[in-house]
């Protein structure tokens, strides 16, 4: 069963890997990617105190137990399963960006990407839509640019939406 997976896993890697190659795809992805890495999430505390100031408190409280949970069991995942990344399992793959570790399940990015689409979602519904698109997009990202197999990017969903999920439960129960 375990081999099945992992066949299945490579192939819809290589699929989404070699796709449209000679388009704009490499640098949409890139681009996708580099907004992925986290330095624009921020915003998101920008736009609620100043639209809903009221929000603000508990937003920045959710973001503040929400990374505290993701990051370090994110770690421990990471170092705990070890999970050997495309380009550096597949000789005939190249990673189009460098990776800041060398495991690749999770996805970091998927699961930070889905974890805040999740709680900004929650405050900010009318941006549900465009929010999970883009944290799909970041994921398909990472394929693309071949550090992480699909299984990877599922698992960062689940993880990050759970992470997210928790957070706003932890606010609303034990903090607010």
């Amino acid at each position: 069963m375990k081999a099945k997976v992992s066949e299945l896993d490579l192939k819809l890697f290589r699929a989404i890997f070699n796709f449209r190659r000679d388009s704009f795809l490499p640098i949409f992805f890139r681009v996708i990617s580099f907004i992925g890495d986290g330095y624009f999430y921020l915003l998101f505390l920008v736009f609620i105190h100043w639209k809903h100031p009221e929000l603000f408190k508990p937003a920045l409280w959710t973001t503040i137990v929400a990374f505290a949970i993701e990051f370090p069991i994110y770690f421990l995942l990471k170092h705990t399963i070890r999970r050997v990344r495309p380009f550096n399992a597949h000789s005939d793959i190249e990673n189009v960006v460098y990776p800041i570790d060398e495991f690749s399940f999770p996805s970091g990015h998927t699961s930070v990407a889905f974890l805040v689409a999740t709680f900004i979602s929650y405050f900010t519904p009318f941006l549900t839509i465009p929010l999970f698109i883009f944290a799909f997009l970041v994921g398909i990202s990472r394929i693309y640019l071949g550090v992480h197999y699909p299984s990877d990017i599922v698992g960062g969903i689940f993880y990050g939406c759970g992470t997210g999920i928790l957070a706003i439960v932890i606010v609303n129960n034990f903090i607010l």
